[in-house]
């Protein structure tokens, strides 16, 4: 079967450049059989989700209605919070981007303000490196930036 990915895309992630300049409150992420399936984020009291579309090849970036919180859904399903996600509550979005591309590392980078050496990466496991065994989920990463050396 053929996707439309370029369309999937844009519809899937329509409400991404929404959360520009909205303060990140809270940050929760889906977990399936230890795989994260969906990150839930809420931006000044309005919740999105980001999660793969069509098997996780590309992402999609949702407002939702519904309202997320810290729960065991069933043995082996858990909405919480991680660490590497807690970093960013309390900060304003600079800038939000798409980056890669289907079947290679799709997803979405934000920038914070006042932070400019980091940023938060919600990605497909698809990006080359994936590890074994994992196919349908998403990966988190932050990006650690460098742009002055010492001088010597």
């Amino acid at each position: 079967m053929e996707y439309d990915y370029r369309k999937i895309i844009k519809e899937g992630s329509s409400d991404v450049t929404s959360v520009k300049g909205r303060r990140l409150d809270s940050a929760l992420a889906h977990v399936v059989a230890d795989e994260i399936n969906v990150v839930h984020l809420c931006f000044d009291g309005i919740w999105y989700s980001v999660h793969g579309l069509v098997g996780s090849e590309v992402m999609g970036f949702k407002r939702r209605e519904r309202q997320f919180q810290e729960e065991i859904i069933n043995e082996g399903s858990v909405v919480c919070r991680l660490p590497i996600l807690d970093q960013f509550v309390g900060l304003e979005v600079a800038e939000v981007r798409h980056i890669g591309e289907a079947w290679n590392g799709h997803g979405f980078e934000l920038s914070f303000k006042g932070v400019p050496d980091k940023t938060l990466i919600l990605q497909s496991i698809y990006t080359g490196s994936e590890a074994e065994e994992f196919s349908d989920c998403m990966r988190i990463g932050v990006g650690n930036y460098i742009y002055q050396v010492p001088s010597t």
